[in-house]
This record gives structure tokens, sequence and C-alpha cells, in this order.
């Protein structure tokens, strides 16, 4: 089964946060399963390795992850969700002075991420539901 791992999952990993989340990723790894990451996930994964991008890239040859370019296709399909996500966020108002306040926003890596999995993979491993649960219902969640 070819598996996308959002990035969060390599977060927990490198904080050793989340075992619960951790075993279900090493478990897959031990039934070689195919871990992949969009281009997007090694970007969001720079800050934890301070740019380093050969010490990102041996951290997932380690892990057995490869990464794969985010393609037209996966694009498209992130804009049409994100697009939806945009037309449903609303606006709180405080209730004490009444001025408008934004509601939790999600990131368009994500949507990207989500995107990336629906076109290319069976599953997704990711410990963020909501967003992906909600916008891409058709996944698999590991």
């Amino acid at each position: 089964m070819k598996i996308c791992v959002d990035t969060m999952i390599f977060i927990d990993i490198l904080k050793d946060e989340y075992r619960s989340v951790q075993e279900k990723f090493y478990r897959a790894l031990e039934d070689r399963e195919n871990l992949v990451i969009p281009t997007v996930v090694f970007a969001e994964l720079m800050p934890q390795f301070k740019a380093d991008t050969d010490l990102i890239q041996q951290f997932l040859d380690q892990h057995h992850v490869r990464v794969e370019p985010l393609d037209l296709r996966s694009t498209i399909i992130a804009g049409e969700r994100w697009l939806r996500y945009l037309k449903k966020k609303t606006k709180s108002v405080c209730p004490s002075c009444g001025s408008s306040l934004e509601n939790r926003r999600h990131v368009l890596s994500d949507f990207y991420i989500g995107g990336f999995a629906l076109a290319h993979c069976d599953a997704v491993l990711t410990r963020d539901r909501g967003i992906y649960r909600r916008y891409f219902p058709e996944l698999k969640y590991i």
C-alpha cells in the first residue's frame, strides 16, 4: 500500500511525542509499506533541521520515505478543496467588545498534502485528521 505521511508524524518522531502515532508509522515501516511525501512536506521539515536539506534527506532515507513532486493533478484537487474551505470559513465575534475574530486557519500546505494523498496514495498517515476528514473524506486514514 502507498501511504502519504503528514509532516506532523515526523515532528512527533523528532520530538518523541504521541507514541501511538509513532507506532503506526513504525508498523507501516515494518510491514514494508510504500511511504511517500509530497515536496511540500520536505519544505515543512526544513525548520526542524535548520534548513540542512542533506540532513532532511538522510532522515527520510533512514526512515525509508520517498519524496515525490507535487503535480498538477494534486494541486487542482488541493485548490478545489481549499476554495471549499474558504467559502465555509466564518468569523466569530468577541462577546465583550463585538470585534470580529478570525477562526483558526488551516494553511494551504494541508490541502496540498491531502490533494497529493488523494491523487497518488492509498492512505494517509496523519495526526491532524480534522482538516483531512472534513475536506478529503474519500481518504483512508492510518
